[in-house]
């Protein structure tokens, strides 16, 4: 069972977010807030941190300070789910293409 955070999965695409993640038996979304100010993502027992609207800038930085760190995966969306992402702690991007709920879900699966 692959375990999922959902961080700012609010408004329509949100809806579609949670809706195609919860959706799936082999995934289990395990918890769901808003955006923080400041998360310390290595303290987060999850797999995947799924991210809506996460800001890239942001991302890179902290798994820079945190590259000794064990730490989840994280999927953000981008530009109002127009564009994904998975940051893993190699700080390695990689480019994932539009969003559709089976490329979500399919995304989450292959993290």
């Amino acid at each position: 069972m692959t375990t999922v955070m959902l961080i700012g999965c609010t408004g329509v695409l949100g809806d579609i977010i949670a809706w195609a993640v919860e959706a799936e038996p082999d995934i289990a979304v395990v918890n769901a807030i808003e955006p923080p100010g400041e998360l310390d993502l290595a303290r987060v027992d999850t797999d995947v941190v799924l991210w809506n609207n996460a800001d890239e800038v942001s991302l890179a930085e902290w798994f820079t300070r945190r590259a000794r760190r064990c730490a989840p995966r994280i999927l953000a969306t981008v530009a109002d789910g127009r564009r994904t992402s998975l940051w893993e702690l190699s700080t390695r991007r990689v480019e994932l293409g539009e969003l559709s709920p089976t490329s979500l879900v399919d995304s989450i699966r292959r993290a």
